[in-house]
Order: structure tokens, then sequence, then C-alpha cells
């Protein structure tokens, strides 16, 4: 494990019943206001907005991001999901996030994010409301858990530190 030289924040080895309440209300936030905004004009293209949401999730972040996390895998926590559901979901598969599921995790981030647009601009409260929960949403990440995360694999990670082996080995079992 690389140690900080300099005043660096303490790394991260679960999460806040308060923060996984905040991150998960956000998160289903964001998307049910874009949701919502598509259905008042258009339920096809609200069902659409949904299947993107879903499908992207599970075929993109689920195995791309989450399969590689440590949290839910080796230190029983999830941030998105109890850790029990998430490890029945996706099979950890290693540290190194590959830079194709990195574009497909953006892509699917910038359809969820971009989609419900054209119709939140027709209703301006449910835009403010939108990006009022997706920024903070998207501000935890870099500003603060990026900062702090052992997911040493992870593209956004900014601590240079890895998961202490010795945690690793006293969680497998889970």
């Amino acid at each position: 494990m690389i140690m900080c030289a300099h005043n660096c924040p303490e790394l991260v080895d679960g999460f806040s019943l308060l923060q996984k309440t905040l991150i998960r209300l956000l998160f289903a936030g964001f998307l049910a206001v874009g949701a919502y905004a598509i259905f008042l004009y258009s339920a096809a293209w609200g069902c659409i907005y949904l299947g993107v949401a879903i499908l992207g999730q599970a075929v993109f972040v689920l195995p791309g991001l989450c399969g590689h996390c440590p949290y839910p895998h080796q230190l029983n926590d999830c941030l998105f999901l109890p850790a029990g559901i998430m490890r029945r979901l996706v099979k950890y598969r290693g540290p190194k996030i590959t830079p194709s599921e990195t574009a497909q995790i953006g892509i699917t981030l910038l359809l969820v994010v971009g989609i419900p647009q054209v119709w939140l601009i027709r209703e301006p409260w449910l835009l403010v409301l939108f990006w009022a929960l997706l920024v903070p949403f998207l501000s935890y990440f870099p500003f603060y858990l990026c900062k702090r995360c052992r997911h040493a694999g992870c593209p956004a990670n900014r601590t240079g530190q890895t998961i202490d082996p010795d945690l690793i080995r006293s969680h497998r079992r889970l």
C-alpha cells in the first residue's frame, strides 16, 4: 500500500447510512424527475428513457463499475444498493476497469442526463429540480469520494492507494 506523504484525506472503508440514503435518493430523484418530465409529453419516449436508464445500469454500469468495486465484495458495503443484493447481481471481476467499460459508463450517464433535457426545458421548475438533484449527486464523487476511495482500479480514483490486502482477507468470507 502506498502511504500518503502529506495532508491526505483518510480512506473510506464504508459508507454511513446518511451517505447511502442521500446518494440513493438523489440518484432515484433525478431519474424520476427526468422520467416524469418526459411522460408529461410522451409515454413512448418516457418508456424509452426508462428502458435506457434500466438497461444502461444493468448492462454497462453494474458489470463495468460495480463489478470492479471492492466495497460490496470485500468490505460488505455499497453506496447504491445493499451489499448483499449487489453481490448477487454482480460478481467481482478484479479492480481494473477497462477503457471500453469507462466509455460505456460515461455514455450511459450522458444518456440518462441528456435525454430528458428536451422535455425539461419545457418545464422550468422540473429542469431546476432535476439539476438540483443531479449536481450534488455528481459532485459527491470527484469532490469527496474519489479522493478517499479504495477502488484503486477506477480511473476516477485520486488517492494513489489500494485496499489493504489484510482487510481483503478478513472480509473474503462475506
